[in-house]
């Protein structure tokens, strides 16, 4: 029920009707009404809680093992992304999706900084061969700074790491199980040749996943973080299972 305070005004309900006061003024709402759940509702709400504890596990350790540059909000950007790759089975219990069900390809492009859009910044393909055999190849193109990557104004050299790494969103302990690396530096006026990377999976399922961080080198010290690169995953899939 509602209740006098020292001015003399109500707060609280009284019957349908609520009243709030804010500031100096005080307002009369009716009652919202109660939601009633159905059990499709109730394991939509699941669903989604599971989502989301799993990808805060897996963005912490995907934070702790490599450096990234991320915008204020690429949070809810990314849990929105591992939805779609986790691709849990709304329709049956709250429990995860089969790993065989997943799809971490949907992490493919996924942008950590809007401010500095990967996409507009990276002109350039990684092309990955992953056949049946435990080992991966990937061909990396010859890269010049201002043609296949564009700078912001005022880098005078660009830094790119590449990092692969197998991980099994599904499980409640997310680890990541760093597989190989491979970096490059780019100097204005010289083109850094085609290489060839390579490397062996370990003996275990989950999702295979290579992600990238451009890092912008400046001769002012006071630029923007977010000005001062961009990270993507370039390739993602499903190993194992």
């Amino acid at each position: 029920m509602a209740r006098p305070i020292n001015d003399g005004t109500l707060s609280g309900a009284i019957g349908n009707v609520v009243f709030v006061n804010k500031g100096p003024y005080t307002y009369a709402r009716s009652k919202p009404a109660k939601v009633k759940q159905t059990a499709s509702t109730k394991a939509a709400a699941s669903t989604f809680g599971w989502v989301s504890q799993q990808d805060k596990k897996f963005r912490f350790a995907l934070a702790q093992a490599y450096p990234l540059i991320t915008d204020p909000y690429y949070a809810a950007r990314h849990r929105a992304c591992m939805a779609k790759a986790l691709n849990p089975n709304r329709s049956a219990t709250p429990t995860p999706a089969p790993l065989t069900l997943n799809m971490p390809q949907a992490m493919e492009g996924f942008e950590f900084n809007t401010l500095l859009p990967w996409a507009k910044t990276c002109h350039f393909y990684l092309e990955f061969a992953d056949t049946a055999t435990p080992t991966v190849t990937c061909h990396v193109p010859a890269l010049t700074l201002g043609e296949n990557l564009k700078p912001p104004k005022g880098a005078l050299s660009a830094n790119i790491n590449v990092h692969a790494f197998l991980v099994n969103p599904n499980v409640p302990d997310i680890d990541l199980t760093p597989i190989s690396s491979h970096e490059l530096t780019l100097q204005p006026f010289k083109t850094a040749p085609a290489s060839l990377w390579s490397f062996d999976l370990p003996a275990e399922d989950g999702w295979l996943l290579v992600i990238s961080t451009v890092t912008f080198k400046f001769e002012q010290a006071n630029v923007a973080a977010g000005l001062r690169g961009c990270s993507s995953y370039l390739y993602a899939s499903l190993r194992g299972a």
